[in-house]
């Protein structure tokens, strides 16, 4: 009867020692407020997405990147979101929802194809143009910003931020508060680079520390980027 009972608690610490994970993941959080300007908030170019991510110092091992594919929607001659975050290795579907046709081209650093040699220009990403309710779909293996355009409609653009990291989470700055608060959870604890990204504007990076289980904080003040000057 005891060595049975023995059998069985045993039975259960081993199935909660699985449940258990080896290290809790931890969140960073904080506000971000800009200063000294204004952002506009409606319409279909607005300024108020910000990108906050994290990435690893020292060696650095992300995992994959998802395999279900983000979406682009073109819908009444406008990107639909104006600005998506991807982690590099992810692929995006870019949508048709209009009864015209549409295109979508990059000549960013990140959409580059074909390096340029012997004096030829370099290739860069064009998905041609499709009809309404087709598709065309990219996969983005290198980090940067990728302004998405559409040779048919020149007033079109979105942006792609793709990131080496999957740490991170995208805000919308409120018109009145000009502010917005960020989570950014199951983060490994290790040390971190926060940065941030923004169409118009720029912080400073700043190093954080997650722990397990706990929350981290970093506030982010967003301003006018520097202009640099001419020697």
């Amino acid at each position: 009867m005891m060595k049975r009972l023995a059998t069985q608690v045993l039975g259960i610490m081993l199935i909660h020692a699985v449940c258990i994970p080896a290290a809790w993941a931890g969140t960073v959080t904080g506000k971000i407020q800009v200063q000294g300007s204004k952002v506009k908030t409606e319409g279909a170019k607005s300024e108020k997405d910000v990108v906050v991510y994290l990435e690893k110092v020292g060696e650095v091992k992300y995992p994959a990147a998802p395999k279900k594919h983000a979406v682009i929607d073109q819908l009444s001659l406008v990107f639909v979101p104006h600005v998506l975050a991807i982690q590099k290795g992810a692929t995006v579907d870019f949508l048709n929802s209009d009864t015209t046709s549409h295109n979508v081209f990059c000549v960013d650093d990140c959409c580059k194809i074909v390096e340029g040699l012997k004096g030829k220009k370099p290739k860069f990403l064009d998905l041609g143009n499709f009809a309404g309710g087709a598709k065309a779909s990219y996969t983005f293996n290198v980090p940067g910003e990728a302004v998405m355009l559409c040779k048919l409609h020149p007033e079109m653009s979105a942006y792609v931020v793709v990131l080496d990291s999957p740490y991170f989470v995208l805000a919308e700055i409120n018109a009145e508060t000009q502010s917005a608060q960020y989570i950014i959870d199951k983060v490994p604890p290790g040390e971190y680079v926060l940065k941030v990204w923004h169409k118009k504007l720029a912080a400073p990076e700043q190093n954080v520390s997650v722990t397990d289980g706990g929350a981290s904080e970093a506030d982010v003040t967003l301003a006018k980027k520097e202009r640099k000057r001419r020697r």
